[in-house]
C-alpha cells in the first residue's frame, strides 16, 4: 500500500512538473481563461485595419520577422532611450512602416483586457492575421509571450540577413532557428507581398546589369530607379519597385513564377532560384501555390516561436513602444 502511494506520488509530482514546464512556455489558447476574445479581437482587428490600410497586413508579416530575428519578445517596437539606440535605429530596419498601428490592435485588445496581452503576442497573432487577409493560409499559433525591456540597435545591425546575402548565409542563419532548406525557401516567399527601394537592388544593374536577370526586365528597373550621385560616388534614391508588379497585394506564388523568369528583385530573390539547394522548391512553389502555403505556414510557426519570454520573464507592456 506504501508503495502504491508512493508511486502515485511520484507521477503526481511528474505530472505537476510537466504541467509547469508547458505553462512556462508558449501553448495554444494561453488567454482562454484571462482574455477569452484576444486571438479574435487581434484577427478582426486586423481585417478591419486591412480595409483602411491595406499595406499594413505587409507591415505585420514583416514585423514578426524583424522582431523574432533574435527572440519573439515584441524587443521591435521598444523607442531608443538615454542608455542607447534601439533595434528600429538600426539600418536593417529601413523601410518599416505603420508600427502606430500595432497600438490600434494592442488599444484593442486593452480594452477587452487590460495589461494581459503582451504586444509579443499582438505581433506573431498579427502577422498571421497579416497573411490571412491577403489570401494566405490560416494559422493558429501558440501564444505566452512576454514582452522584453531591452532592444538594441548593435544587435539588429549585426543580426538580421540584407537583401545582399548569400544562399549559403540565409540557409545557415534559418538552419539555426530549425527552418529547413524547403520552409526557407517558402519564407522567403513572403516577398510576394514586399516592395524594395532602389538602393536594396542597384548593384544587380549599375553599372551593368546582373547576367542571371531578365534584360526586360532590368530595363523596367532602371527607368524607375536611374543611377543618382550626390557627394562622392554614394547612390542615392527612395524609389521602390514591387516585388511582385502582377499582384502586388495577393498572398500568392507569383513570386516564385517570377523568379523562374528570371525576375528576381533582389538578390537574395534571384539566388535561390540558381542554386541547386534552393532551385527544386522554387520551381515547386511556382507550379503549386498550395504546397507553398502548406510550407509557409509550417515555416513561420516555427520562426514565431523563437526564443520567447515566457512565465515570470520580461512583462507585459500597455503601450508597445515603452516599457513599464
Amino acid at each position: 500500500m506504501v508503495r502504491h502511494v508512493a508511486l502515485l506520488v511520484g507521477l503526481l509530482c511528474i505530472l505537476a512538473t510537466v504541467q509547469n514546464a508547458e505553462s512556462a512556455g508558449l501553448v495554444y489558447d494561453y488567454y482562454k481563461t484571462s482574455c477569452p476574445q484576444a486571438e479574435k479581437i487581434i484577427h478582426d482587428t486586423v481585417f478591419k485595419l486591412y480595409e483602411k490600410k491595406g499595406n499594413i497586413a505587409t507591415s505585420l508579416i514583416r514585423y514578426v520577422f524583424h522582431d523574432c530575428f533574435n527572440g519573439c519578445d515584441g524587443s521591435f517596437l521598444l523607442e531608443s532611450t538615454k542608455d542607447g539606440p534601439s533595434e528600429k535605429e538600426s539600418h536593417n530596419q529601413v523601410g518599416m512602416r505603420n508600427e502606430k498601428y500595432v497600438n490600434n490592435i494592442k488599444a484593442a485588445v486593452e480594452a477587452a483586457c487590460p495589461g494581459v496581452v503582451s504586444c509579443a503576442d499582438v505581433l506573431a497573432l498579427g502577422g498571421a492575421a497579416g497573411a490571412e487577409v491577403l489570401g494566405g493560409p490560416a494559422m493558429k499559433l501558440k501564444t505566452g509571450r512576454r514582452d522584453s525591456r531591452v532592444s538594441l540597435k548593435a544587435v539588429a545591425d549585426a543580426g538580421i540577413p540584407t537583401p545582399q546575402s548569400d544562399v549559403s548565409t540565409v540557409l545557415n542563419y534559418f538552419s539555426k532557428m530549425g527552418i529547413n532548406t524547403e520552409q526557407t525557401v517558402a519564407l522567403l516567399g513572403a516577398h510576394t507581398i514586399g516592395r524594395a527601394h532602389c538602393e536594396s537592388f542597384e548593384e544587380r544593374i549599375y553599372p551593368t546589369v546582373d547576367p542571371k536577370m531578365d534584360p526586360v526586365f532590368a530595363n523596367m528597373l532602371k527607368y524607375r530607379c536611374p543611377q543618382q550621385k550626390t557627394e562622392g560616388t554614394q547612390q542615392v534614391h527612395f524609389t521602390y519597385f514591387r516585388n511582385d508588379e502582377q499582384s502586388p497585394m495577393a498572398f500568392d506564388n507569383h513570386y516564385y513564377v517570377n523568379l523562374v523568369a528570371k525576375q528576381g528583385l533582389l538578390h537574395i530573390d534571384s539566388e535561390i532560384a540558381w542554386d541547386a539547394r534552393t532551385k527544386p522548391y522554387v520551381e515547386a512553389y511556382a507550379k503549386d501555390n498550395a504546397l507553398w502555403h502548406k510550407n509557409f505556414a509550417t515555416a513561420f510557426t516555427i520562426l514565431s516561436e523563437q526564443n520567447p519570454l515566457t512565465g515570470t520573464q520580461g512583462e507585459v507592456r500597455k503601450h508597445c513602444s515603452y516599457t513599464l
